[in-house]
């Protein structure tokens, strides 16, 4: 038996951050904290996390969503956070649950930039803090995720403009000089631009004495180019292909479980946790 429970917490500013606690009914050694990602990411791999919370709930294991300052329902404005704001949202995050729940280990859970979050949060806590991280296709290369991301302003310029007004050297102009760009109604500004590019995530890796689980999740068999350094990391970091498809992109129904992404997973953590 499960339940669920949303309500806000506050961060150490003294914002009001929303979560959903997925309870469960017996004593939990360990809990799950599940770090979100960014843009339109977030949206369409929403109920994916959802599913996934109620899976592990299911299995013993309490799940803690939330929204970072700036974003779903929780308080702030999306251009007011960073990357630095978000990983302080996750320690915060942690606490929470370990309070809520009683639990000694917590495990990060992330996709997209909210694997990379989930990483960084991790190195930054004191040791211990985190008792494991599974990365879903995390970035790595962060000024790539970001030219995808300029990408869609570009096309946007184009279907209106019929030609692009403002090119991508100019669009990271405009960033770096303390503007913002708007894209697909999120402003994007200096600080999260610049703590997204100059992150060496193949170097924090290196540093990290906690389990990682690294999963590329795809239809394709070979291992994409920014995986390519971490496949070949030591342990604790671990790298592995789950055949899924991509379900942070726009998808034409609500996607249903990944119910061989989310039973790797859960086995993973009780061994690694």
């Amino acid at each position: 038996m499960t339940n669920e429970i949303p309500q806000f917490f506050l961060n150490r500013d003294g914002q009001r951050l929303f979560s959903v606690l997925h309870r469960v009914d017996t004593v939990a050694d360990r809990a799950v904290v599940v770090c979100a990602p960014l843009f339109d990411e977030k949206l369409w791999s929403h109920r994916v996390f959802v599913n996934f919370a109620r899976f592990l709930a299911a299995r013993g294991v309490p799940t803690l969503r939330f929204d970072y300052f700036g974003d779903g329902e929780s308080e702030g404005r999306f251009e007011e956070a960073s990357v630095a704001t978000r990983v302080r949202d996750i320690h915060d995050a942690i606490d929470f649950c370990r309070r809520e729940t009683g639990a000694s280990r917590v495990v990060l859970v992330g996709s997209g930039y909210g694997a990379t979050l989930a990483l960084r949060a991790t190195l930054e806590q004191p040791h211990g803090a985190v008792s494991a991280v599974i990365a879903w296709s995390p970035v790595i290369d962060g000024e790539r995720y970001l030219n995808d991301v300029l990408r869609v302003h570009l096309s946007a310029q184009m279907l209106l403009h019929r030609k692009v007004i403002h090119d991508r050297e100019a669009l990271v102009a405009r960033i770096l000089a303390d503007d913002t760009v708007n894209i697909e109604g999120y402003e994007i500004g200096k600080p999260l631009f610049s703590q997204i590019v100059g992150a060496n995530v193949v170097e924090m890796l290196h540093k990290s004495a906690t389990p990682v689980l690294i999963q590329q999740v795809g239809p394709a068999e070979r291992v994409d180019s920014q995986y390519e350094a971490v496949s070949r990391l030591p342990r604790p970091v671990e790298f592995e292909v789950v055949q899924e498809l991509k379900f942070w992109t726009q998808q034409k129904k609500i996607f249903p479980p990944c119910d061989a992404l989310f039973t790797r997973a859960a086995g993973w953590l009780t061994q690694a946790a």
